[in-house]
């Protein structure tokens, strides 16, 4: 609203509406004030809203600079905050890389004693237990027993499943074992997977069985805990040792 001063108490009074009003009296010190013309009072008018219109721009652009200046800060603020993460990842990644080696380095000898040291047996060298084998099958040869599956060594870690062609008759199975093998342990399933028989864990474990045909048999050998190493197995065919039934008794004769 357009307002008028009063030139001798300097109080701030409305302009009036009537454009034909001239002069008006001050209410607080009754002096006369003289209005302006109404020309006077629309340029009057006119620059006070102009004034206001700049006023407002200056408001709505420094608000907008204010927002502008706000975003900058918040990505400057992420930026940093990235930057932070990547460094701590390198850290990391170099404190991870660092650990690394050091078990690598610390690890290298055992990894390579181990693997010097078993390395003979994964390429078929050193003992197998078969020259146990061999002793044992000369023995039974002896007592009648023949070859049916020659001794045959391989690197095992764990159970070795072998399928056999047995005739009628009794048949034994033998392994042994070298390296790790402390305890080794035998089982025997006929062609639908039925237990025929097992062996208790030893070094040296044998078989027996006796069928009344002629079959294909599947044996394993069990591999203790952590054992590792060459071992050596065969399966020989012998005569039957087991005890005769007695025949039964003959019945009274007849008076």
């Amino acid at each position: 609203m357009a307002t008028l001063r009063c030139p001798e108490c300097n109080a701030s009074h409305p302009l009036p509406a009537d454009p034909a009003v001239t002069t008006m009296r001050c209410p607080y010190c009754g002096a006369a004030v003289i209005v302006p013309d109404v020309e006077a009072r629309r340029r009057f008018l006119l620059e006070q809203q102009r004034e206001d219109r700049l006023r407002e721009q200056h408001r709505v652009a420094a608000e907008r600079e204010a927002r502008r200046e706000a975003r900058e800060a918040q990505a400057d603020a992420e930026a940093g905050a990235e930057r932070a993460a990547e460094r701590r990842e390198r850290r990391r990644g170099r404190w991870g890389a660092r650990v690394v080696t050091l078990i690598a380095v610390l690890a290298a000898p055992t990894i390579i004693a181990v693997t010097v040291y078993d390395l003979p047996a994964r390429l078929g060298f050193g003992a197998s237990g078969a020259d146990r084998l061999a002793q044992l099958t000369t023995q039974l040869r002896a007592t009648g027993c023949t070859t049916i599956a020659p001794i045959r060594s391989r690197y095992a870690t764990a159970t070795v499943s072998t399928l056999v062609g047995v005739p009628a008759g009794c048949l034994r199975v033998l392994a042994a074992g070298a390296g790790d093998h402390r305890t080794l342990g035998l089982r025997l399933f006929d062609a639908d997977g039925t237990l025929l028989g097992q062996s208790q864990d030893t070094i040296d474990p044998q078989l027996a069985h006796c069928t009344a045909a002629a079959a294909t048999l599947r044996y394993e050998i069990v591999v203790g805990p952590a054992g590792k190493g060459r071992l050596s197995h065969t399966v020989l065919a012998c005569p039957d040792t087991r005890a005769p039934t007695a025949p039964p008794a003959a019945a009274g004769k007849r008076r």
